[in-house]
This record gives structure tokens, C-alpha cells and sequence, in this order.
């Protein structure tokens, strides 16, 4: 079973490598098409518009994208796909009625909250957008399924279809002049295609008929629904921790067009982030380490944990210094300056990123072992988060939500992790972080001398990147890696000699691959 298990996730690895390429590459010109098309105003009404979504899921998410994540891989392992289907049939049906519901006091009680986040006079965007929202969440739900059943193949292939939409429609918006109106219709129009084919891929793809249960006994209910409950106040705490939250209360206190600014750093990270390696492969390794069981001793978590840590920080850290020295030229020449005076804000942003590398092998950890009151209780950052973001963003302006969220995630991340600290260790990892920080320091340093000497902004960003990316290759000589945890990516190569190549050539390999 285990082999059968590495070899699914190596399938899946090779296409989610394949097609979110892809789909971030289209993805990426999509955000930047997004930002020239429309005004500093109207890019903050749409990030304000999508802030709704966040919304929705803090006020009563109801738990349900936890719960699948969590139970869908572990019955599709066991062969029980007719109570996988009932728990997403059910969840399904109560995300609908539950979005109707709040979506549609929002509209009834539109004359009072619309002037708090200066909308007033976007209630047909609303209308319309709410569309979007619906699809959005049935369309999450669809793809949690999928991942839990390895059908990366499809799935991600889809969603390139949906970047490649909004990449048309996005261009076709700077070309005819059109408006923030065209741009919702395009995002409706891909989640509407997507979702359908999602949906037509989960009938024919995963067998949910069969199985030897009909239906959960009195204890998997309850097991399921005391999940469910604390991560629907999970939610809640994690929503006021999210940059939906931040944009409200920056609107409150400034305007849209600051949300604008505040939403095209964060989207900026956000697009960063997404290529890290335990963001990239999210889909992957969630539903694989959850359908290993909860059998794994304390050296074999912590293991898990430290070799998360230094693949995301192998990206993470030169990623940070990269955008410390060229974040205001990078805006410059892709996003035609809009937005410029706010380039310092990425990489403090960012630099949060990097703090938090431990973030989400600390959730898996945490998630197999059910401590969902865990999750629960860490969102006392949530109010910490929200006295500090009414009073920095006050004094100092989108420059304080930045702190003030960032150092509320990190706040809860490490609460998280002091109550599975046992499985999770920091221990030995001094002499990594040493080296790969005092490393890049270097390579930042050399970088910016070099940068005195050229005035041409084009040619100084690619000799930037040419030189961040050999050094990239070159900081594998440091051996980041100890022994055994050379012996773990063997394993997971499984023979696979394209992977074997790519692990012996960062060396990432024992010793007798090296000679």
C-alpha cells in the first residue's frame, strides 16, 4: 500500500509540476494584465468585491473545507466512496444554503453596510459578483475531492483553462477600454466553464457508488461533526487574519484606491508564494500525508517537519532578498509603474513569508492528529490582529496592516506549533539557517555593488536575476541536507530516475549516488 501511495504521488507531482506551470505562468500574465487594465480605484473595488469571499467563510464557514481536506483522503483510502460522496453531497448543499442566506441579507441591508466600505453605488457589481462567489466555494469543494483522489492530471489541466480565460478577457478589456464590469464577467464566465467540467470529471472519474458502508455510524458523525464545529470558529479566528479582512478596516480608514495598493503587494507575494514548493505541491502532499495514518512515531513527524522547512527556505530566502533589491524595478517594467511608490511594502510582506516557513508542515502535524481545538484556541491572534490593524493602520497607514497581520499569523503559527513541538522539532537546524541566510546575505550584497554601476533598469533586473538564479544552484554545495534525511528523498524517488537525477544533482541524495 505504501509503495502504491508514493507511486500516485509521484504521478501526481509530475502533473501538478506540469500544469501549474502553466496555469501560474498564465496566471501571472492574467494578474498583470488585470492590474493595467483597470484604475487604482476600480483594481481596489475588485479586490474589495473578491474580500467577500473571506467574508462569507469567516462569519460561518461551517468547517467544510478542513473537514473534506482532512476525512475525504482517509475513506478514499479505505475504499469507502459512498461515504466520501455523502459527506461532499451534504457539505455541498449546506455551503449553498448557507452563502444564499448570507449574500442575501447583505442585499436587504445593503443601504447600511454599503456606505461603511464605500460601495454604495456598486450594488449591481454585487449582484453580479455573488455568482462568482457561489462558484468559487462549489469549485473548491470539487477540487479538494479530486486532489484526495490523485486526479492532478485533470484537474490542474483544468485549471489552466480557467487562467487562460481571464487571460483573453483581460486583454480584451485594455484593448476595447471596457470597464471593472467586463472583468467580473470574465471571472464568472471561468468559474462557470470550470465548474461545470470539474463537476463532469468528478461523475466519471471517481467511483462514489461504491463501498461496504451506506452510511457514517454515531461515532464517525460525531467525529466528523465535532471537526467541523471547531474549524467553522477555526474560520472564523483565520478570516480575520487574511488580507480580506485588512481591506475593510483600509477602507474604513482610507479608501479604495489604498486597498488597491494594499491588495497588489499582497497579490504580488501571494503570486510568489504560490511557486514555493509546499505551496505548489499543497495538493499533493496534503491528501498523501493524510492517508498515511496517524501511526508515525515523533522522529518520523519531526523529519517530515525539518525537511518542509529547508525545501521552503531553499526558495523562500533568496526569494525575500531578490525583491528586497529589485521589487521597485520589477513594478517599473511589468506593471508600468502603477502602484510604485508602495514597492518597499513587497518585500516586508514577503519577509512574513519567510518567518512562516514552518506554517504548514506545523497544520498538517496538527490536522492528522485532529487537535482541532488547538486551531480553535490560536485564534486569540485573530482579535490581537484586529485591535492592531484599527489601531496601526490609523497611525501608520496599509503600512500597518502589514504588521499587524503579519506578525498576528506568525503569532498564531507558533502557538500551533508549542503544543506539537514533540513532533515537530527545530532541533539541529542552527547550523542550515546560518549557512543559507550568511549565504544569501553575500550574494545580495555582491548583487547591489554590481547594481551602483549600471543605470539601464532592464538590464540591471536580469543581470539580478541571472546572478539569484546560478547562485541558486550553487548554495546545494553548502549540504543543507544530514544523511538520513538524504535517505528519505530516495525513497520518494522510488527508482524514478528523472527524480533520482533531480535529487542527485542538488544534492540531495547518500553519499553512494554522489560518486
Amino acid at each position: 500500500m505504501k509503495k502504491s501511495l508514493i507511486n500516485k504521488t509521484n504521478i501526481a507531482i509530475k502533473y501538478t509540476l506540469i500544469f501549474k506551470t502553466l496555469s501560474m505562468g498564465l496566471g501571472g500574465v492574467a494578474s498583470i494584465l488585470l492590474v493595467r487594465a483597470l484604475s487604482e480605484f476600480d483594481y481596489g473595488v475588485y479586490n474589495l468585491l473578491y474580500s467577500v469571499i473571506g467574508l462569507t467563510g469567516m462569519i460561518a464557514s461551517l468547517g467544510i473545507g478542513n473537514t473534506l481536506q482532512r476525512f475525504i483522503p482517509e475513506y478514499y483510502q479505505k475504499g469507502e466512496f459512498r461515504i466520501a460522496h455523502n459527506l461532499y453531497r451534504t457539505t455541498s448543499l449546506l455551503q449553498l444554503i448557507t452563502n444564499v442566506l448570507i449574500l442575501g441579507l447583505s442585499l436587504i441591508f445593503w443601504q447600511e453596510i454599503a456606505p461603511l466600505i464605500k460601495l454604495t453605488e456598486y450594488k449591481h457589481y454585487f449582484m453580479l459578483f455573488t455568482l462568482v462567489i457561489f462558484l468559487h466555494k462549489q469549485r473548491n469543494m470539487l477540487e479538494i475531492c479530486l486532489a484526495s483522489y490523485f486526479l492532478h492530471k485533470y484537474s490542474k489541466g483544468i485549471g489552466c483553462i480557467f487562467s487562460l480565460i481571464k487571460v483573453i478577457g483581460y486583454g480584451t478589456i485594455i484593448l476595447l477600454e471596457k470597464n471593472l464590469w467586463f472583468a467580473i464577467i470574465t471571472d464568472l464566465s471561468a468559474y462557470f466553464i470550470v465548474f461545470a467540467t470539474l463537476q463532469i470529471l468528478y461523475i466519471n472519474k471517481i467511483p462514489f457508488s461504491l463501498g461496504s458502508l451506506d452510511r457514517f455510524s454515531k461515532d464517525e458523525k460525531k467525529r466528523v461533526a465535532k471537526y467541523a464545529i471547531f474549524y467553522n470558529f477555526n474560520d472564523t479566528g483565520t478570516g480575520l487574519l487574511s488580507a480580506n479582512f485588512d481591506n475593510f478596516i483600509i477602507v474604513m480608514f482610507l479608501n479604495p484606491v489604498a486597498v488597491g495598493a494594499y491588495s497588489f503587494c499582497r497579490n504580488l507575494v501571494y503570486l510568489i508564494e504560490s511557486l514555493l514548493p509546499t505551496s505548489y505541491f499543497m495538493e499533493v502532499i496534503r491528501p498523501a500525508f493524510f492517508s498515511t495514518g496517524t501511526s508515525s512515531d515523533n522522529q518520523k513527524f519531526t523529519s517530515f517537519f525539518q525537511n518542509m522547512i529547508k525545501i521552503e527556505s531553499l526558495f523562500s530566502i533568496p526569494c525575500f532578498f531578490l525583491l528586497l533589491i529589485y521589487s521597485h524595478d520589477i513594478i517599473t517594467i511589468i506593471f508600468n509603474g502603477k502602484f510604485i511608490t508602495y514597492s518597499p511594502m513587497v518585500s516586508g510582506i514577503f519577509f512574513f513569508t519567510v518567518l512562516n516557513s514552518f506554517a504548514f508542515p506545523v497544520e498538517l502535524i496538527a490536522q492528522l492528529k485532529e487537535k482541532a481545538d488547538i486551531f480553535l484556541y490560536s485564534k486569540i491572534f485573530a482579535v490581537y490582529n484586529l485591535i492592531a490593524d484599527v489601531l496601526l493602520i490609523n497611525l501608520f497607514g496599509i503600512w500597518g496592516a502589514v504588521f499587524a497581520t503579519g506578525t498576528a499569523i506568525l503569532g498564531k503559527n507558533l502557538f500551533i506549533w508549542y503544543f506539537i513541538k514533540e513532533d515537530a522539532s527545530f532541533k539541529g537546524m542552527e547550523s542550515f539557517f546560518l549557512k543559507i541566510v550568511f549565504f544569501w546575505m553575500l550574494i545580495s550584497t555582491f548583487t547591489y555593488c554590481i547594481n551602483i554601476f549600471i543605470v539601464h533598469t532592464l538590464l540591471e533586473l536580469l543581470l539580478g536575476i541571472l546572478i539569484f538564479a546560478a547562485a541558486f544552484f550553487i548554495q546545494f554545495k553548502c549540504n543543507y541536507f544530514n544523511n538520513n534525511e538524504k535517505k528519505v528523498f530516495e525513497k520518494i524517488a522510488n527508482n524514478n530516475s528523472k527524480l533520482l537525477f533531480i535529487f542527485k544533482t542538488f544534492k540531495m541524495l547518500p553519499d553512494q549516488h554522489t560518486n
